[in-house]
């Protein structure tokens, strides 16, 4: 016997299906897709909004350690800053990263484009000191997501990267809210340094915003015109942004020259 069932019913049935949910059992709870525990130094750079220059920052960092690093871009493939970066491409993975290394610093990237962070493959075994991962997505979404990304904002030092304008410092308070890691969390604002901001700037500073610029936690990177307009590629970083980047290297894990301290 054939019972007729209407389309919205299957709809509504599939929707079920997929939030985990069946008839009699509750709501059932997923586990995480993937799961990934770092070795050795590892650094979250976050962007507070899209297009920041987090993954600038990311490279920078990597390139002013004294230790061997990595870059980690966790991002769609589409959307990826690292695609032109890299000095000479060393293929894919099994595990769904492309490699490739720009001088000595060790780039991958996804070999294909995922819909959220929950899908973002674990980062393969690595023999650098330092990994330094580039989460490229939205914050919002990293909170919302049962993953290892979520995972790591609350285990390792946090950059967070915002842009000196007022709604760059709204969406870095929202950023910090999120993370609620004042005393781990590192902020990169991308602009003049602070004596030279605006009092409507300055005026837009919140509670959080202020707590790491008294606490040392809050530094600047320059503007760079020609990194906004034809993005990262294989040629050496500005000398100021590696040397506005030592210094949150230094704080976060102590691996610039001459300093061989371990925070984590």
């Amino acid at each position: 016997m054939t019972i007729a069932v209407a389309v919205d019913e299957l709809q509504r049935a599939w929707a079920a299906v997929e939030a985990g949910q069946f008839r009699g059992t509750g709501p059932r709870v997923r586990k995480p897709i993937n799961d990934w525990s770092p070795s050795g130094r590892t650094v979250a750079v976050i962007g507070a909004t899209g297009r920041v220059g987090a993954t600038t920052v990311a490279v920078a960092i990597a390139e002013v350690a004294s230790a061997p690093a990595r870059v980690v871009e966790c991002g769609p493939r589409h959307s990826s800053g690292l695609i032109a970066t890299t000095t000479a491409e060393m293929g894919a993975t099994p595990t769904g990263w492309h490699r490739g290394v720009r001088g000595d610093v060790l780039i991958e990237r996804l070999e294909r484009d995922v819909d959220e962070p929950a899908t973002v493959p674990a980062p393969d075994a690595t023999d650098r000191d330092l990994t330094i991962i580039d989460v490229s997505w939205d914050l919002g979404r990293v909170r919302r997501a049962d993953s290892w990304l979520n995972t790591l904002v609350d285990a390792v030092p946090l950059v967070i990267v915002s842009i000196a304008t007022v709604s760059g410092m709204r969406f870095l308070d929202q950023a910090l809210r999120l993370t609620d890691r004042p005393d781990d969390t590192w902020c990169v604002i991308a602009g003049p340094t602070i004596k030279r901001w605006p009092k409507s700037l300055r005026a837009a500073c919140t509670q959080r915003i202020d707590g790491a610029v008294t606490g040392g936690r809050l530094s600047h990177a320059p503007l760079l015109s020609s990194l906004a307009v034809i993005g990262l590629t294989p040629a050496p970083l500005p000398a100021s942004l590696l040397s506005a980047c030592a210094p949150v290297l230094d704080q976060v894990v102590g691996l610039t020259e001459g300093n061989e301290h371990d925070h984590l």
